[in-house]
């Protein structure tokens, strides 16, 4: 992998982090059980991840 494409990753990842974080304080917020506000950060996570991810991969082959 390419050095650019290494720092794309990490800003990715750090992204979905953040929204993952903000998904399961919001709902733990919202009156969540502890476990329920991590499925609901780690369902944040994988989504925004993969929605990163097909971007990225669908700009590359342009």
């Amino acid at each position: 992998m390419s050095g650019t494409r290494m720092i794309w990753l990490a800003l990715m990842l750090q992204l979905a982090v953040v929204v993952g974080l903000g998904g399961g304080l919001l709902a733990r917020l919202d009156g969540a059980t502890p476990a329920h506000a991590v499925l609901v950060g780690a369902g944040a996570f994988s989504g925004t991840m993969l929605l990163l991810l097909t971007m990225a991969s669908f700009l590359e082959r342009r």
